[in-house]
Formats: C-alpha cells, structure tokens, sequence
C-alpha cells in the first residue's frame, strides 16, 4: 500500500513546485484489495485538489497503521487557502471529489472528516478498519468466498 501511495504521490507532484512529503506511522499490515483501492483513490483526489486549488506550499500525506485495532489513518494536509466548508463547489456544478472521497470512505465503514477554513489550509482524514471478507464484496479478491492468491497490496 505505501509503495503505490508514494508512486501516487511522487506522479502527481511533477511538474510542480509544491513540496509533498508521504510517510507512514505505527507498524504496516497487510491491506486488501478493496480497501486500499478506496484509500489511494482518495488520497490521489486529496492531494490532486491541494495542487489545483489550494495554493499550497507543503502538502503532507501521512498513514498511520494501527494493527492492534486493525486501523488504517489516512490525512492530506495542505497549507493552503482552505475554503469555507459548504461553500465548495459540488455534484451539482459536475465536481464530485469531496462527495466522491466521502462515500468511498464510508462504503468502507469508515470516518471521512474535513477540517478547513479561509487561509488555515485543510486536512482531510480518512479512518477506516482492516477488512478480511473483501473476498465476499470483490471478486478480484477470491471466487466463491475463497482468498484469492496474490491479490492484497503490502503494506
């Protein structure tokens, strides 16, 4: 998971003058398929927006595993503009990273929080739980309930 968060996070910093470090706390766990799909997705939606809109300077990406809770800590943080929370624009100007990001999350049972504000910058956090049934919501992860071989992302 971290190698390709890193890969992510390197590819989308080309060509830009931002700095953004990418680093991981706590102990690594393996992390399936699915959920990590999700978190890279929103990773790269985070990251993508503090480049595009926010102004930014830095830009940390930082995970922290958490294997005796079966945790996973996802947050973006930028130093940029920030923005008043619902005053972004939405689905219904045809822009669905925030809402996108939100739903991924919580179709994984997890917690999506953003804090921002006008020239405070923002950090979103995206908090969700190891998952060992992915085989029973992801073909891609098994056939007929069964652990597929080879098929989960380490840590």
């Amino acid at each position: 998971f971290m190698e390709s968060l890193t890969a992510i996070v390197k590819h989308l910093g080309r060509g830009h003058a931002e700095r953004i470090e990418c680093r991981s706390t706590g102990t690594p766990f393996v992390v399936r398929n699915f959920v990590a799909g999700n978190l890279l997705l929103c990773a790269q939606e985070a990251v993508n927006n503090a480049l595009q809109h926010a102004g930014a300077k830095t830009i940390e990406v930082t995970v922290d595993f958490d294997p005796a809770l079966g945790r996973i800590d996802l947050s973006v943080r930028d130093d940029g503009s920030g923005f008043s929370p619902g005053a972004e624009v939405g689905p219904e100007q045809g822009h669905f990273g925030l809402t996108g990001m939100r739903e991924r999350i919580e179709r994984l049972g997890g917690t999506f929080t953003l804090d921002t504000a006008p020239g405070r910058g923002t950090t979103v956090r995206a908090q969700v739980h190891k998952r060992d049934y992915d085989s029973q919501i992801d073909p891609s992860e098994g056939r007929q309930g069964l652990p597929a071989a080879d098929t989960t992302t380490p840590a």
